[in-house]
């Protein structure tokens, strides 16, 4: 995407594979250029930003070495907000993300939406960023690749929850929430931003964001999405039994809510909901 956007690009990876190396010298061919350990230092000087794979954390000497020089660290997900076009669904959380975007993506598409799954899904957002505006791409969004990101701002952020995990590369439960909260960080009156109300972490995002809030619930009959009784709800609107749903479990309701709140919000018809949670299969190996 780099190359061919005429950008003088660099390489380097202290991994070596088979697969790597194949992947390197097809970019070496396109014009980008391998960079050994020992060139890294100039590297900060020469390159104007550091885009780092998302596996690799923000206080990695070379990013560190490139902020204190004033440049720019970046993810693929950054590079892809600054240039895509089509309204995103930004989806993260700890558990359910993966489930949620499919879901999402499949019901969609059932109501006439060219959606795309894409993000720490499998897929980058850069596959898409020539998207038209109608288009709608469901993201999947990590803290990793949270730590990098500053330019989204989705036309609907879902936060489905926050439990302690990845605590050996973020720190603290403190510094894992905020990289969570992140994904509302750009958001104005003209946005929404899904929440679940039954954690308190996420509940929280609703005194600091300035989009508007929708809710998600499994416990309360929420301004939004919620269980009641053996129904799925919408703001006094039943959508949906429980048992329609094509995936059991209590977390895959949770799921399920969130796909209903996006949907209402973008204007999609409840049969076309109905159907599409009700032959959502799952994600495999989920």
């Amino acid at each position: 995407f780099l190359l061919k956007s005429g950008a003088s690009v660099y390489l380097y990876d202290d991994v070596r594979s088979e697969r790597l190396m194949q992947t390197l010298q097809e970019l070496l061919e396109k014009g980008a250029k391998q960079l050994k350990s020992e060139e890294l230092g100039s590297a900060c000087e020469s390159c104007d930003a550091l885009v780092l794979s998302p596996g690799i954390a923000i206080d990695h000497p070379l990013a560190v070495a490139f902020k204190r020089n004033n440049k720019a660290v970046i993810g693929e997900t950054e590079l892809a907000a600054r240039y895509m076009q089509c309204n995103v669904v930004a989806v993260t959380g700890t558990n359910g993300k993966t489930t949620t975007v499919s879901m999402l993506a499949q019901t969609l598409k059932e109501g006439g939406f060219a959606a795309h799954a894409c993000g720490n899904i499998g897929m980058p957002m850069l596959e898409y960023v020539d998207l038209p505006k109608d288009a709608v791409a469901v993201a999947e969004i990590s803290s990793f690749q949270m730590e990098t990101l500053n330019s989204l701002r989705p036309h609907i952020a879902v936060i489905l929850n926050i439990t302690e995990d990845h605590l050996n590369r973020h720190y603290n439960m403190e510094n894992y929430a905020f990289l969570k909260g992140k994904l509302l960080k750009n958001s104005t009156e003209t946005e929404y931003a899904v929440l679940n109300y039954d954690d308190s972490l996420v509940r929280a995002f609703a005194e600091k964001t300035k989009a508007r809030t929708v809710w998600l619930s499994l416990q309360e009959q929420v301004n939004g999405a919620y269980l009641q009784g053996e129904d799925l709800y919408y703001k006094n609107e039943k959508i949906m039994p429980v048992q329609a749903l094509a995936l059991g479990g209590v977390h895959n309701i949770q799921n399920a809510l969130a796909c209903i709140a996006v949907c209402k919000l973008i204007g999609m018809q409840n049969r076309d909901i109905q159907k599409g949670l009700s032959t959502f299969k799952g994600v495999e190996h989920r």
